[in-house]
This record gives C-alpha cells, sequence and structure tokens, in this order.
C-alpha cells in the first residue's frame, strides 16, 4: 500500500487541509468504499465517505478537512486506517465541500453532525460495537478538524481517543492574542470561508451572504474597524474553543502543534494538553516543523511516518486497550538536527527557569519604543523578518557562554510607560550566530497596552513557545517592536518608554547534550547511580560565590562536575583535582574516591569583569567506575546568570 501523506506544511495560505492532502489510492484492496448521506438532528445532510476493511472493524476513526475544505482532502486516510484494521468516516463539514448548510465555525450545530456520524456508525454491523452497544471511536484531523474534535468530545463521551493536529485552544487568542487583531491571518481565513462555503462553484449573492454565519461577517468587520475584538466577538469564539469548556473532555487527547505555526501557536497546543492533564485526563504533546505558516518552506515528509506511527499507536491504546503506546509526554522535532527527541515536559523537569532583569542585559536606564503606524516590523508573513526603524525597535542581546537549549515557552515582564492612550508591543526572540540574525520559528507575541499616559504600567505576557540550541558565542535576542506587518497598526498613540530596571526576561533553559538525543549512558554497572543538583541562585554578579551540592544517589561511584570557564573552584568540602584544558578538554571539579549515597559541595567563584557578563552552565555532573571512563548523567546542568560587576 502507499503511504498517503499524514502531515503536509501550509502554503502560503494553506487553508484548506494540513492533512491527507494525497489522493485516494485507485485500487481498493483490503477494504470498500461508500458514500453516504448521513442525516443529522436538523435534517441537515452530512456527506460522507465509509471505508471498512474487509471482514469489519473493532472500532472506527472520523476525519474531516481544515477550514475550507472537503472531505476529499483526507480520503487519503482510507487506505491507512483500514490497513490497520479501523473503519474510516470522511466527511464534509456543514457549508463546506458538498454541503449546503451554513457554516457555524465549529459551533454546536457542527458538534451535533458528530453525534449523528456516531449514531450512524451504529447501526452499522461491520463495526463492532462497545459492551454498552456504542461503537468505539477516535477522530483525526488538523486545524478546523482539530478544533471539532475537542469540541465534539465535550458532548458526547461516546468519543475515546483524539488526534487533533494544529487545533486551537482560545479562537479569541488565536486571532487577537493578547488583544491585537491578527490582520493577516484574519483576512485570509475569512476570505476563504466565504468563498469555500456552499461550494466555490456558486458564489451567488445568498451563498456570499449566508455561506457562512452572520456573526462572522460582524465581528471580523467590527475587528477591523475598532482595532480590537467586540465582546460579542470574543463570546462568540470562547465557546467554540477548549478553554471554555476543557472540564468537559475527558476523551485522550494525542496534540500536535506546529513549532513555527503562525495562526494556532505552539502555546495553544500546550494549554490543551495542561488543561486535560489538570483534569487527570491522559494527554500528550507533539511538536513538529509544520503547520500554518507563510514565511517558512517547511517539509516535514521525514516527520511523517513517525507522527503516523504514533496515531496509530494512540488509536491502538485508547480504542483496543493495547497496552501503553510509549510516546513520551512531549515528542518534538528538533529543527537544527533534524530528528525527533523527548522530555517528560514543555519544558522539562530538568530545565531551569533563567529570569534576567532588562538592566542585567543592557544596563540601567530606558527604552522607547516609538508607533511608526507604517509597519516597520516583519514576522510571519514576510520572508524576510526584519526590524526596519531603529526607533520603533528596543533590542535587549543576552549573551551565551555555555551551550544550552532553550525548550518551552519564555516570558517577559515590563515596567512601560504609554506616551498615548494605546499602544501595541511585540516581543520576539532571535539566535544571532556568526552575525546572522534569525527569528525564532518566525514568531512574534503582540500586546495591546491601555492606561494613562504618562503613567507606568506593568505588562506581563508570554513569548512563543518554542525549541533552540544555542551554543557559547552566540546571542539571544529580544526584539520589542511597536508594529508587525501580520497584525493591525495601532492607530492611537505613540508608543511606550521600557523602564530596564522594572523589566525581565524569563527562559526555560537547560544545558546542550551534544544536540544528538543521547544522555550518555553506556550501559555500565552504574546505571542505577543517580546524582541531583543544588545551588545558591540562577542570577550572580562579578565575584561572588556560587556554591554546589551535588547528592549521590546509588553507587559506588566516582563523580565529577563540569565548571564553566572562568570560574574557580574557590574551595570544597571533600578532597577534590581541579582539572582543565589541555589536560582535560573541560573545566572540572574531580572528588578523590569513589562514593555510595553520599553529598559532595563545592563554591564556584563567579570571574568579575564586565566581559563577563554570559550565561554560563554548571554540569552536567558525570559519573565512573574506575576514575577513567566516564558516563554523563543527563538533567544535572545548572543555567546561571552572570552580571560583571561593572555593568
Amino acid at each position: 500500500m502507499d503511504r498517503r501523506t499524514f502531515v503536509t506544511a501550509a502554503g502560503s495560505i494553506g487553508l484548506a487541509s494540513l492533512l491527507g492532502t494525497g489522493t485516494v489510492a485507485a485500487a481498493e484492496d483490503g477494504y470498500t468504499r461508500e458514500g453516504h448521506r448521513v442525516e443529522s438532528f436538523d435534517g441537515v445532510e452530512i456527506p460522507a465517505t465509509l471505508f471498512v476493511p474487509e471482514g469489519g472493524a473493532d472500532a472506527a476513526i472520523l476525519a474531516t478537512h481544515g477550514w475550507g475544505g472537503s472531505k476529499s482532502s483526507v480520503e487519503g486516510y482510507g487506505p491507512l486506517v483500514t490497513d490497520h484494521g479501523y473503519a474510516l468516516v470522511a466527511f464534509d463539514q456543514r457549508g463546506f465541500g458538498e454541503s449546503t448548510a451554513e457554516v457555524g465555525l465549529s459551533g454546536p450545530k457542527e458538534v451535533a453532525d458528530v453525534s449523528a456520524l456516531i449514531d450512524f456508525l451504529r447501526e452499522d454491523e461491520r463495526i463492532d460495537n462497545a459492551d454498552d452497544g456504542e461503537p468505539k471511536i477516535g477522530m483525526l484531523g488538523a486545524s478546523y478538524a482539530g478544533g471539532i474534535q475537542l469540541n465534539a468530545a465535550a458532548v458526547d463521551d461516546r468519543i475515546d481517543a483524539l488526534v487533533p493536529v494544529v487545533p486551537w485552544h482560545d479562537l479569541s487568542f488565536s486571532l487577537v492574542p493578547n488583544g491585537v487583531p491578527k490582520l493577516g491571518w484574519t483576512t485570509l481565513l475569512y476570505g476563504a470561508g466565504i468563498a469555500a462555503a456552499r461550494g466555490v462553484q456558486n458564489p451567488d449573492q445568498e451563498n456570499l451572504q449566508r455561506g457562512v454565519s452572520p456573526r462572522l461577517h460582524e465581528i471580523y468587520a467590527k475587528s477591523m474597524s475598532q482595532n480590537r475584538l467586540p465582546p460579542e466577538g470574543e463570546s462568540f469564539l470562547k465557546v467554540r474553543s477548549t478553554v471554555s469548556k476543557a472540564d468537559r473532555i475527558d476523551t485522550p487527547a494525542l496534540v500536535v502543534q506546529g513549532l513555527p505555526d503562525t495562526l494556532f501557536t505552539p502555546n495553544e497546543g500546550h494549554r490543551i494538553v495542561e488543561a486535560l492533564r489538570e483534569d487527570g485526563v491522559d494527554s500528550r504533546f507533539v511538536l513538529f516543523n509544520g503547520g500554518h505558516t507563510g514565511t517558512e518552506t517547511v517539509e516535514p515528509d521525514e516527520q511523517v511516518n513517525e507522527i503516523e506511527s504514533m496515531a496509530l499507536s494512540w488509536f491502538d491504546q485508547h480504542l483496543r486497550d493495547g497496552g501503553d503506546s510509549g510516546i513520551a509526554s512531549l515528542t518534538y522535532w528538533d529543527i537544527q538536527n533534524g530528528e525527533f527527541r523527548e522530555a517528560d515536559g514543555f519544558p522539562p523537569s530538568d530545565a531551569d527557569e533563567l529570569e534576567a532583569s532588562l538592566s542585567d542585559i543592557a544596563g540601567e536606564g530606558q527604552s522607547p519604543v516609538i508607533n511608526s503606524v507604517a509597519p516597520t516590523s516583519t514576522s510571519h508573513f514576510s520572508p524576510e523578518n526584519t526590524d526596519a526603524a531603529p526607533v520603533s525597535v528596543a533590542e535587549f542581546d543576552l549573551a551565551v557562554g555555555d551551550d544550552i537549549e532553550l525548550l518551552g515557552t519564555p516570558e517577559v515582564s515590563l515596567s512601560v510607560t504609554l506616551v498615548g492612550a494605546r499602544a501595541f508591543l511585540f516581543g520576539k526572540l532571535y539566535h544571532v550566530s556568526d552575525g546572522e540574525a534569525t527569528l525564532l520559528n518566525n514568531q512574534v507575541a503582540p500586546v495591546a497596552i491601555e492606561g494613562t499616559p504618562g503613567e507606568s504600567q506593568t505588562v506581563e505576557f508570554e513569548l512563543v513557545g518554542t525549541q533552540r540550541h544555542l551554543e557559547a558565542g552566540d546571542t539571544l535576542r529580544l526584539a520589542l517592536a511597536s508594529t508587525d506587518a501580520g497584525f493591525t497598526s495601532a492607530r492611537a498613540g505613540t508608543g511606550v518608554v521600557v523602564d530596564h530596571a522594572a523589566s525581565t526576561l524569563t527562559l526555560p533553559v537547560r544545558g546542550s547534550d551534544g544536540n544528538d538525543g543521547d544522555d550518555g549512558d553506556d550501559g555500565g554497572d552504574n546505571d542505577d547511580v543517580a546524582v541531583t543538583r543544588a545551588n545558591d541562585g540562577s542570577v550572580f554578579t562579578g565575584g561572588a560565590h556560587d556554591r554546589h551540592e551535588l547528592t549521590v544517589e546509588g553507587g559506588p561511584t566516582f563523580v565529577r562536575d563540569r565548571v564553566p570557564d572562568g570560574w574557580i573552584v574557590a574551595e570544597a568540602d571533600h578532597p577534590y583535582t581541579r582539572t582543565a584544558p589541555p589536560e582535560t578538554s573541560e573545566n572540572y571539579v574531580e572528588f578523590r574516591g569513589a562514593v555510595t549515597d553520599d553529598d559532595r559541595g563545592y563554591i564556584a567563584r563567579a570571574p568579575s569583569g564586565v566581559d563577563q557578563t554570559n550565561v554560563y552552565t554548571f554540569g552536567p555532573v558525570e559519573v565512573s567506575e574506575d576514575g577513567e571512563e566516564w558516563r554523563t548523567l543527563s538533567g544535572t546542568e545548572k543555567t546561571v546568570l552572570l552580571v560583571g560587576a561593572d555593568a
């Protein structure tokens, strides 16, 4: 069987579907394919294609399309799913494809359509029902097809497993994040919905006006004219979002989100997963290099097989009681190294929360960010990500002293003074290496600020969740811009002034382990050795002392710790040897003699020069059976920020 495309990247618009865009296999070996029109609660017919494997199926998968698409875009799942023993229903959501109804944006009517399809499957004798007489149901699909899964699962408890790909958590946040209308995506979606509703072949006046809910016309017009989401728009969008009903969803979900997805950012998938986990619902998170993106040519073909395998394993676990799927809490695509890696969370438990004052990074003072009205900053709708006018952007460069990995959602807390009554800020992170600045995943996080001109206030918001390896000598740049071409421009106020001393950047970071996904475990006899670390803090001034306590469990084992360049080991509570290049490739403090269930501590003195301001990493700790061959213990790093004494 030819493998069907499971995940494809969105193009410059990419509205029809992000999944299953391959054509259906001509040969229908091993399954039957049938066309149906299933009547919903209000008499509306749901166009559907049913695939059933020869000999029947023990469960069924519901699949549908993205915004403005049709079931033809996901019929390619048929051979894949039936080959695995499942039946598949590919269907048109109301108003799209062959449906003649009105598009309600994943509202109550679309949810009721899903329930009607489950009723239809219950009566098919070729598909086994569970002991309660109801079919075992999984759902699969991307974007608009991801949102309907979560909305339907909150209402119909017959749905047993979800695989939403690039879904939304809160549509009001997706389209108007932190109060800033996302002009580019909103306009594209609005236009595509009108064009596709009730069929592109019949764009008559009735279809243009009533193909989508009149509420969508109203919300779009008011948002564009008022430069904000009206209250009725927020309520309309929230009731169609997971944010308003997560406590009613008890269906296990494998949530797949795109790192460069600028419509439904990684933050949305993470919020879905966390909300479900808080209620004890099994939920796993996958990040891949694809999704809704208008600037990158992302081709996740090499990721397809793995994501496809994870989806089928997820269905096996929850539809067939096939045992745990083995999918990690977080599986993420390492874009720089071209491989999937795993972690226990986003951020992982071995990450440090590094909080740096902007005055630590750039010195005391203030930075004006002036509204240029015409967009001078570009991000997710431009192939060249720039901040063209210096006066319209403030940049803060954090030097990286050791190899680290940024993994999770950065946050900023800003003390700002408005120049006018309203302003927008756009926060983003650049990786600067060898003089070249790369905007991380083409992402930007906006925030609307309102208040009394001349009065200071604190503004806190998340940047876009991300993953990036940074090497010693690189720079991580925080840019705060006043405009962005992908959003509406501020029409009131002239900008803000940012106070460095009362503003912070918080980063989830951990020490790099060589970027190869290997924790250095060589399978030796001391595999049962565990070491935990505690130290005095995460931010130090030049010349300060940092005490490190290493608790060793297991053994006997030799133990040593890596000390950043420039830091001096002042003393230790056990005999030790200090090694450094050229004797070894790294700077180590190595304790003498093997230990079992013991503590080892030492004090390191920070370098004091202003030029030493950097991010540094202690560790990872290494252990050895003989003091000659060493094994790295992942998760034993500690990242700290040093501010030079004269900064």
